[in-house]
């Protein structure tokens, strides 16, 4: 056994020249019948599935090229109507056959609201900025999937992510470490990449994905600019209204107890 310093702990000498010799002899045949036998096969690698999410870490394949830039709207001088109801939801809250049908007016703004523990993250949503993406959140969010779901992945300076019904009430321990039961989940469908206009400042909003084309229902909002870190490879969709400071102070495991939405009126 080693000892704290690095070091072996010392034996007594206590054998006589003989038993040396002994020994050797010994370790001599055992060396050369391990020698005449094949060496264990090694364990093939198990490949563990994707996880959707954002990484600072630069990719080896070749990044996206930037969409022209779309300003970001401000809602918070557009008039919105009531919190939208239910649309076609399916018999089980979280798992959808397919990528839900186009339903939002691509020419309107919309504004979610998430409720928290710890108040209200505003969201402005831009159809301009992704269609598609606005309208799987929108179809998600009046459909009641968030509700009850975690930010299952907080990290300082950079994201607050979640989206992941897998994570109810399974959410790992700080720091961040999403794997096969949280955070490699979603609606039960995943849609394309749309381009991406904006810069991922901080407010920002996006789609997590696991790779091209593998859009779901998990998302981040940026709680730093992270524009240097980030290519232009997560669908990008609105930009915090109002509530960032509720947004900085998103714990780990934090709930999203609801996500209302509205339509510009």
């Amino acid at each position: 056994m080693s000892d704290p310093t690095g070091g072996r702990r010392r034996l007594p000498l206590v054998f006589g020249s003989g038993a040396v010799v002994v020994v050797a002899i010994v370790a001599i045949a055992i060396g050369v019948n391990n020698a005449s036998s094949p060496l264990p096969a090694l364990p093939t690698p198990t490949p563990t599935a994707p996880v959707p999410t954002p990484t600072a870490t630069p990719s080896p394949t070749p990044t996206p090229t930037a969409a022209p830039t779309i300003p970001f709207a401000d809602c918070a001088t557009t008039t919105f109507g009531p919190v939208l109801a239910p649309i076609n939801p399916p018999a089980s809250v979280h798992t959808y056959a397919a990528a839900p049908a186009m339903t939002i007016n691509t020419g309107k703004l919309y504004q979610a609201t998430i409720l928290t523990p710890k108040g209200n993250i505003v969201l402005c949503l831009q159809p301009n900025l992704a269609p598609n993406t606005v309208n799987v959140f929108v179809t998600l969010a009046r459909n009641h999937f968030y509700d009850g779901i975690p930010f299952h992945r907080v990290v300082a300076k950079f994201v607050i992510q979640g989206g992941d019904p897998q994570c109810v009430g399974n959410v790992p321990a700080p720091p961040a470490t999403p794997s096969g039961t949280c955070g490699g989940g979603g609606p039960g469908f995943q849609f394309n990449d749309e381009p991406v206009h904006q810069q991922y400042v901080e407010g920002a909003l996006a789609m997590a994905n696991s790779g091209a084309n593998s859009n779901g229902s998990q998302f981040f909002i940026c709680i730093a600019d992270d524009s240097a870190q980030l290519t232009p490879s997560y669908n990008l969709f609105g930009k915090v209204e109002s509530g960032m400071t509720v947004a900085l102070a998103i714990a780990q495991g934090d709930l999203m107890k609801s996500i209302t939405v509205r339509e510009q009126t």
